[in-house]
């Protein structure tokens, strides 16, 4: 039978607390064994058989364990297991301690912190409850079993100190190895423990390989500017000469964030041999609903980015933004910027300023039901150039006012009214197009009939609505400078828009009909389906849209999309315009398949020539996978395939290798020339990182399963 035994709290304090007097209330201990006898005399006590004692957070079980009270020592027999909080665990055969045990030694040891990082030692000396000294010790975050005895890796070291206090660990003469291989040598080395988020210190390092550049490593340098602030210098070093200073600043306010990143280079490949570029990304949130954005992009020229690999933007924007969020009402103002990267876009025929202003209302008027609303704006275009026409600079004023009205009859049809009026002021310069200042009012209305209806069975609830919107708007007005509605689309998500332009320079004429049927399946056991095709009828033909984007002549071309999900993770969506002799001006199919082994994607776009704003037809297929092979191994790749130049644009693949302590990473990508003047160019790439210091690794589901000791 088990003998529990509690020590009195007057016994705990003379066995365990030191024999000089105490200033404040001694720490109260408990101590739990199978057999406890104190001998008086000697004032010993021992315990045997699942010795347990519990002194403030410490926690030390043992087989036995003798107490030494003249000189204040325990003296414990394995196997032993003292802890300290959640993140501290010692694992020994013999031990001498002091008797709040935060003074000793430990033989045959190892020690293990946050769960994760593994030390083993010849001995580990405790003292003052802060330090421990392994000797002759080694450690790594795999796991150690009698099927696996050698870790994958592990950094061995004469001695390595762990204070716990500030959560560092001190390795001297430490030996980076591979197995059994020693890779590194690294005389001192300094690392957070496991249970450290943020530290100052040397991040993983890089190695990879480009076409433009040679080969090159970088060794990130992560530094804290305080709790919410902190900066990664990131140097990197090609052999062809080229060296580059990267920078990710990153700030956190009570009210918002801060987010800069950018590099400088002294480039050898360029003419002008220092080169930069400069991301931020900021919001911030004020009293009141006012919030404030910041987005900056510049480059020091244009093809910075896409020699460094940075990104492969053709163009860059800017902007600053503050607004005023309420209930009914919202209020912008702010200023947005623009540079073309590419020599087919001059810069300074794009508005590289833009300044506006704008407020919104809405609200339910009590005389006519529905919701009415109201905005104005006003916004400034300006341009580089002084050329006429092409350096065009535009101050426009614009208004709106809507009202719309649903009802829903006695056998299910759903009647909506709408109502727009469209009023703007143009002041343009430097175009004789428009010499004197432009005005312009635009009414639209519009009335919508749908007839839901909905069939329930056990398996699957199915719904079809048909639909028809009759719009009105004038068959001509006053013709004005088009800055943000060159561009038309037509697909399934505008079928029932009363201006499908992209934006206001340009509003849609005439008198047309908008028809359309959707269908809807939602199955029980998960087959899913939904899809809608319809198409545009109009009065008269205005001219205002070409063949190519489908919305051209009396009668549009139809556009069908939809999607089936299966059970399975099989997913397939299509988006199709085609006229009534099925003559196809744009399409895209994407289907998707994802398992636990494996998943897999493929797409297939094609766009006439001005469909979508494109110059030329454009056929284009991408591939984008990964497979599973096996519990550790995982292998991704993405293609895409420019079918009518023969040609590929980009490919990438890479193999990665993970374990509970160790990721390995190997990739290679090819981009393909895309614009005039950016060329061809091959990266390879390869990053190790050591799971377990600063950080627990994202997922368990890496970890080897076998027995361990």
């Amino acid at each position: 039978m088990r003998l529990t035994c509690l020590i009195l709290l007057w016994l705990m304090a003379a066995i365990f607390a030191p024999a000089q007097a105490q200033t404040t209330a001694p720490t109260h201990a408990s101590l739990s064994a199978d057999r406890i006898v104190y001998t008086s005399g000697y004032r010993v006590l021992r315990a045997s058989g699942n010795v347990v004692i519990l002194y403030g957070a410490a926690r030390l079980e043992a087989a036995a364990i003798t107490y030494d009270q003249h000189n204040d020592r325990i003296t414990a027999e394995g196997p032993i297991r003292l802890t300290e909080g959640e993140n501290l665990t010692m694992l020994a055969d013999f031990a001498e301690l002091s008797g709040d045990m935060r003074n000793g030694v430990l033989r045959s040891a190892r020690m293990v912190l946050n769960q994760q990082l593994q030390l083993t030692a010849v001995e580990i000396n405790r003292s003052d409850g802060r330090y421990n000294r392994l000797i002759k010790a080694a450690a790594s975050t795999c796991s150690i079993s009698t099927a696996h005895p050698t870790p994958f890796w592990q950094v061995r070291a004469r001695r390595i100190v762990h204070d716990e206090d500030k959560k560092v660990l001190f390795f001297e003469r430490a030996q980076l190895r591979l197995g059994n291989v020693p890779v590194a040598y690294i005389p001192r080395l300094r690392l957070p423990d496991p249970s450290v988020r943020r530290a100052n210190g040397f991040l993983v390092p890089a190695i990879g390989n480009s076409s433009r550049l040679g080969t090159g490593i970088s060794a990130p340098y992560f530094l804290m500017l305080g709790d919410y602030a902190d900066v990664t210098l990131t140097p990197h070093i090609y052999s062809q000469g080229t060296a580059t200073l990267g920078v990710d600043l990153r700030k956190r306010f009570h009210n918002g964030r801060l987010d800069i990143e950018g590099a400088v280079s002294n480039d050898t490949q360029a003419a002008n041999p220092i080169r930069a570029y400069v991301f931020a990304d900021g919001a911030f949130h004020w009293a009141n609903g006012l919030t404030g954005e910041l987005h900056l992009e510049l480059v020091s020229d244009n093809t910075y980015l896409s020699d460094h690999g940075i990104s492969s933007a053709t163009r860059l924007e800017s902007h600053l933004r503050l607004s005023r969020t309420t209930r009914q009402t919202r209020f912008t103002v702010g200023a947005e910027g623009f540079r073309s990267l590419t020599t087919a876009v001059m810069s300074d025929e794009i508005p590289f300023l833009l300044g506006e202003a704008g407020l919104q209302k809405r609200w339910r008027p009590g005389s006519l039901g529905g919701q009415m609303g109201f905005s104005l704006a006003a916004n400034s275009y300006n341009r580089s150039s002084s050329t006429d026409i092409v350096g065009r600079d535009t101050i426009r004023v614009s208004s709106v006012a809507d009202w719309h009205r649903q009802w829903t009859g006695r056998r299910g049809l759903i009647f909506t009214t709408s109502a727009e009026l469209h009023a703007d002021y143009y002041s343009v310069s430097q175009d004789s197009t428009y010499p004197a200042p432009v005005a312009r009012v635009v009414p639209i209305a519009a009335a919508d009939v749908r007839l839901p209806m909905v069939r329930r069975t056990a398996r699957a609830t199915e719904v079809i609505e048909p639909r028809l919107q009759i719009v009105w708007s004038p068959d001509s007005s006053t013709a004005v400078p088009d800055e943000d509605s060159p561009l038309v689309e037509f697909e399934a998500t505008n079928l029932f828009a009363l201006n499908r332009f992209a934006g206001i320079d340009q509003i849609e004429q005439g008198l047309r009909a908008n028809v359309g049927v959707s269908y809807s399946r939602k199955s029980t056991k998960g087959w899913n389906i939904d899809a809608v095709i319809g198409g545009v009828v109009r009065a008269t033909d205005l001219g205002q849209f070409t063949p190519a984007s489908g919305l051209g002549g009396t009668m549009s071309s139809y556009v069908l999309a939809g999607q089936v999900i299966l059970p399975s993770q099989f997913k397939l969506a299509q988006r199709t315009v085609f006229d009534s002799s099925f003559a196809v001006s744009k399409n895209e199919t994407r289907i998707a398949y994802k398992n636990q082994r494996f998943d897999a994607g493929t797409s297939y776009l094609w766009l006439v020539t001005g469909a979508a704003g494109n110059v030329a037809d454009r056929s284009e297929w991408t591939f984008d996978g990964g497979v599973n092979m096996g519990q550790n191994w995982r292998t991704e790749t993405s293609w895409r395939y420019d079918t009518i130049a023969g040609t590929a644009s980009d490919a990438a693949l890479s193999l990665i290798y993970r374990n509970e302590c160790i990721m390995v990473d190997l990739s290679v990508s090819r981009r393909f020339a895309a614009i005039s003047n950016v060329g061809d160019a091959t990266n390879l790439g390869l990053q190790v990182t050591l799971e377990g210091f600063g950080a627990r690794a994202d997922s368990d589901a890496y970890s080897r399963q076998c027995n361990e000791f």
